[in-house]
C-alpha cells in the first residue's frame, strides 16, 4: 500500500483507513463539507481489510479529521502532516490540477513544494511587513469603548505596537445568545456599532488618535455567516443557507446561533461588499482579517480584494486560514501556529534543534514564494501560551516570535501574562483583562523585542539562517539586511547549557566580541576560559548580538539585562 494518502482518484480525493479494532463506520470530515461528520462516510473495501472513499474537492488547503463510528474524531493515521492551527487536524492541498499535496519534512531550499517553485504571492504594503499586530476586544481591554481606547494609544506606542485588530464591535444577535453578551463574532448588522462602544463619533475619534500616532488599524469581519436573527434574514432571505426544512441555518455542527451566508447569491456578495467599503470609506480602516475564510470561496476572496483595493490602495486582507492559494490572489497574510507547536514539542524533547529547522523549512517552501505569514502564541480559540507552556517559558517563547519571518501577533494581555482569559468564548459574559497581574519584566522584555523588530529591517525585510549548536534545546539564528546582522540565541531548556556554535557559521566569532553583545535575559557569565568560543545561556534564556558588517564597530554598548 502507498505511503501516504489520501491522494488523486478518478473522481476527487482518495481516502483510505486502515483499522487494528472493529469499527462499524468511518466517515471523513473537514473544512470541505463544514466539519459534518455524518454525511461522507467511506465504504469498507472488497477484501474487508479497511474502509475508502473519494470525494470531490476545489483546490486549496484542507483540513480533515476522520470520524469513527460517529463519535471518535482521530487524525489521518496515513497522513503525516499535521495542521498548524494548534487543532491537530490532518492537512492536504489540492492544487488546481486535483493532484494531492502532503507535506512533509523533507521539504526544503534545496527541494521545494510545488506551490514555492510555481507561485509566488502578491505583493504587500511595506506596512504590513513591518508591523506587530496586537488584536484586543474593547470590553475586556477598557472601559470606555473607543474613547477609552484612544486613552490607551500611548500605552501601545510605550510597547511599540504599530498594528491593532479589533475583534467585532458590532450588534450582537439576541435569538439563541449564548450568555450576558453572546458571541461577538454573531453579528447582527453589518452596519452597526454596539452603543455601549460608542457612536460613529466616537469611533472616528480613535480612528485619528491612532492613524496620528502612527498605528494602522485593521477590522474584524465575520465573513461566513451573521447571527441567526440578522437584519438581512427578513428582507432577504435568499441570502442565506436553508436546512431541508425550509429554515436558516449555519452547516457547521454545534453553531446554531448562527445563520449561514449563501455564496451562490449575487446581491448577497454585492451586499457584503458595500458593507466592507463603507468602514474603509468612513472610518479608513486600514485592512480586514476574514473569519473563517478556510470556507469561503476563491472567487468571493478575490471580488473582496479587488473592490476595496479601489477604496485604499494599500489596504491589506488576513486570511483565518492556512491556505497556500490565498497569497495569490487575494490575502496578504495567512495565519501560522507553528511556533506554539513546535516551541513546545522542543521543549518537551519531542524534537529536536534539527527537526524545528526542518519543520519550519518544510512550511517556509510549501508556500508560494514570499508569502507572508501571521505568526502567534496565542489565538482566539487557544489558552494562553503561560498556561500553554509554563510560565517560565513566556519569555523565551516571545523572543522566537518575534524575531522569526513573518509578522508577528500578540493577543491583548499576553505581552504582561494575563491570566484569566481562556478563549473569546470568554467574551460573552462580564469580562475584563485582570491587569492586577502584570508581569512588568514579561512587559518590558516584549518591550525591547517588539522596538527592536519594527525598528530593524533585518527583522521584518532581511533573510534567516538558522545557526547549528552542540545543545540541542537551544534555537540559533541569524537576521541579516543590507550588512546588519543579529544572532538570536534562545535557550528552551529548564538548565544552563553551553552553546558551541557551528564552526561553519561566522556566528562563532561574534559571540567572542563583548562589543556585539546588544541583550540578554540571563545574569550569569557568558563565557568560562575553557571554551572562549562558546557561551553559557541560562534557563529559558535568550541572548542577542548585534554586528554592523560597514563599519565593525560592534554594536550599541548599553547592555540590557532584565
Amino acid at each position: 500500500m502507498p505511503d501516504i494518502f489520501p491522494t488523486k482518484g478518478s473522481k476527487g480525493v482518495r481516502f483510505v483507513y486502515y483499522s487494528d479494532i472493529p469499527v462499524d463506520r468511518v466517515a471523513v470530515a473537514g473544512t470541505f463539507n463544514n466539519w459534518n461528520g455524518d454525511r461522507n462516510y467511506m465504504n469498507r473495501m472488497e477484501d474487508g481489510a479497511g474502509w475508502e472513499l473519494e470525494l470531490p474537492i476545489s483546490k486549496g488547503r484542507h483540513l480533515y479529521k476522520l470520524v469513527l463510528n460517529d463519535t471518535e474524531w482521530i487524525v489521518d493515521p496515513l497522513n503525516p502532516s499535521i495542521s498548524e492551527d494548534g487543532q491537530n487536524n490532518s492537512s492536504m492541498t489540492i492544487t488546481e490540477n486535483g493532484d494531492v499535496l502532503i507535506r512533509t519534512n523533507e521539504i526544503s531550499s534545496s527541494s521545494p513544494g510545488y506551490m514555492y517553485e510555481n507561485f509566488t504571492a502578491l505583493p504587500s504594503p511595506e506596512w504590513i511587513k513591518r508591523s506587530v499586530i496586537y488584536e484586543l476586544h474593547l470590553r475586556a481591554f477598557t472601559e470606555g469603548g473607543f474613547r477609552g481606547l484612544a486613552d490607551k494609544i500611548d500605552y501601545f506606542k510605550d510597547m511599540g505596537i504599530n498594528t491593532l485588530w479589533l475583534m467585532p464591535f458590532n450588534e450582537v444577535g439576541h435569538e439563541r445568545r449564548i450568555g450576558q453578551y453572546g458571541d461577538p463574532y454573531a453579528v447582527q448588522d453589518f452596519y452597526s456599532i454596539d452603543p455601549e462602544f460608542g457612536t460613529k463619533e466616537d469611533l472616528l475619534y480613535f480612528m485619528r488618535t491612532a492613524h496620528s500616532n502612527g498605528i494602522r488599524v485593521i477590522l474584524d469581519w465575520v465573513l461566513n455567516r451573521t447571527s441567526v436573527d440578522h437584519i438581512l434574514t427578513e428582507s432577504h432571505p435568499e441570502y442565506f443557507t436553508h436546512n431541508e426544512q425550509g429554515e436558516i441555518y449555519y452547516d457547521v455542527p454545534h453553531r446554531e446561533y448562527f445563520a449561514g451566508l449563501d455564496f451562490s447569491s449575487r446581491g448577497m456578495r454585492d451586499d457584503v461588499t458595500q458593507a466592507m467599503k463603507y468602514w474603509i470609506t468612513e472610518f479608513d480602516f486600514d485592512g480586514i482579517r476574514l473569519d473563517d475564510s478556510d470556507i469561503t470561496p476563491y472567487d468571493f476572496l478575490t471580488e473582496i480584494k479587488l473592490a476595496l483595493q479601489e477604496v485604499k490602495a494599500d489596504l491589506i486582507l488576513i486570511s483565518q486560514a492556512y491556505d497556500e492559494y490565498h497569497h495569490l490572489e487575494s490575502c496578504d497574510l495567512t495565519y501560522n501556529g507553528n511556533p506554539r507547536i513546535l516551541i513546545r514539542q522542543m521543549m518537551d524533547r519531542t524534537i529536536t534543534q534539527a527537526d524545528f529547522i526542518a519543520i519550519y523549512d518544510s512550511y517556509k517552501y510549501s508556500f508560494p514564494k514570499h508569502s507572508l505569514r501571521m505568526n502567534w502564541l496565542e489565538d482566539k480559540e487557544q489558552t494562553r501560551i503561560s498556561e500553554y507552556l509554563g510560565t517560565e517559558y513566556a519569555g523565551a517563547a516571545a523572543s522566537i516570535l518575534l524575531t522569526l519571518e513573518g509578522v508577528p501577533l500578540i493577543m491583548m494581555g499576553q505581552e504582561f501574562n494575563e491570566n484569566t482569559m481562556a478563549t473569546w468564548t470568554s467574551l460573552f459574559d462580564e469580562y475584563k483583562l485582570n491587569w492586577d497581574s502584570f508581569d512588568t519584566s514579561l512587559f518590558e522584555h516584549y518591550k525591547f523585542l517588539i522596538q527592536l523588530r519594527t525598528n530593524q529591517p533585518a527583522f521584518w525585510a532581511g533573510t534567516l539562517e538558522f545557526v547549528r549548536s552542540s545543545a540541542t534545546g537551544v534555537l540559533s539564528y541569524i537576521r541579516q539586511h543590507n550588512g546588519i546582522k543579529f544572532l538570536i540565541i534562545v535557550n528552551l531548556s529548564a538548565e544552563p547549557v553551553l552553546v558551541q556554535l557551528d564552526t561553519d557559521s561566522p556566528a562563532g566569532e561574534w559571540i567572542t566580541n563583548p562589543n556585539n553583545l546588544l541583550y540578554r535575559t540571563g545574569r550569569s557569565s557568558l563565557h568560562t576560559e575553557n571554551h572562549p568560543s562558546a557561551l553559557w545561556a541560562d534557563s529559558y534564556e535568550t541572548i542577542i548580538f548585534k554586528v554592523n558588517d560597514y563599519t565593525n564597530e560592534g554594536s550599541l554598548q548599553d547592555v540590557s539585562t532584565i
